[in-house]
């Protein structure tokens, strides 16, 4: 039987996985700390030096938060303003980018240096004359304010998608015009399915600048009822020591919908970075 060549390890591909695995370590290592912190009691989390495991693990303290606090009504209502944010973006984002990309009108560099600039533009400044004008036509204590504005996309999203879009040969274009496709089939039908790797990855930072956005629902949203994971974390903050625990549980439920995001798409992430980076 012949003898399968094996490829020699290398002194520098030992650092690499030596590096790797430490910063790994690295950022695993606060997640566990806050896994195992909230569950501990209160003697043993102030207790210096606090002990690294806890002796009994508080569990029923995730289903208060979850149940008795109604932590699920603001998990849903997180989900669903992401969900939302995430069409509206990809959508406006993907279609801009295809006027950017394909077309040539007058001012088209001009439109383009402005959309970029914004990049720079703080969301400070805006949060002003924004607030005025929803509270102007009523749209307080909504979720208008917050979804609304996607539609207009992200120069960050619009910025990887034109380019993205720019390596895609124009002679498709022009083979789909010659079979009777319209422009806007042209961009759903045959560059859309190209372009669904970076796609995938201005769904997953639409979705995560959602998912952590606590400045824009806490200026709009009034009722309790509408309060996304971010504002009801907030409000778990007092100088209450049960009350640190809870928001250390609050904390800890609140990651899982990412990581389980990020372990779902990661494929398609990974390679979404891999092309965009190429083109």
């Amino acid at each position: 039987m012949a003898r399968k060549n094996k490829i020699p390890l290398q002194i520098s591909d030992v650092v690499f996985y030596i590096i790797a695995s430490l910063l790994t370590l690295m950022i695993l290592i606060p997640f566990l700390w806050l896994f195992l912190s909230s569950l501990k009691t209160n003697s043993e989390y102030y207790v210096q030096p606090s002990p690294i495991f806890p002796a009994v693990p508080q569990w029923q303290r995730y289903s208060y938060v979850f149940v008795e606090l109604k932590f699920w009504r603001y998990m849903i209502n997180s989900v669903l303003m992401a969900l939302i944010c995430v069409l509206l973006n990809v959508f406006s984002s993907s279609f801009i980018s295809y006027g950017f990309a394909r077309f040539r009108f007058k001012g088209k560099s001009v439109c383009y240096i402005v959309m970029l600039a914004t990049m720079f533009l703080p969301s400070q400044v805006t949060q002003i004359p924004q607030f005025m004008l929803f509270n102007k036509i009523g749209w307080l204590d909504t979720v208008l304010p917050i979804v609304v504005p996607q539609i207009f996309g992200s120069a960050v999203n619009i910025l990887l998608v034109t380019n993205f879009l720019r390596g895609i040969p124009k002679e498709m274009d022009e083979a789909a015009k010659i079979d009777g496709a319209n422009s806007f089939r042209i961009w759903w039908n045959i560059l859309m399915p190209q372009a669904v790797s970076v796609i995938i990855v201005v769904a997953i930072s639409s979705f995560l600048g959602s998912w952590k956005d606590s400045m824009g629902p806490l200026i709009y949203l009034r009722s309790e009822e509408l309060y996304t994971v971010p504002v009801a974390l907030l409000f778990f903050q007092s100088p209450d020591q049960n009350s640190y625990l809870l928001l250390l549980t609050g904390v800890v439920i609140s990651v899982i919908p990412t990581l389980v995001m990020y372990a779902c798409m990661q494929k398609w992430l990974n390679n979404g970075i891999y092309i965009a980076d190429l083109k």
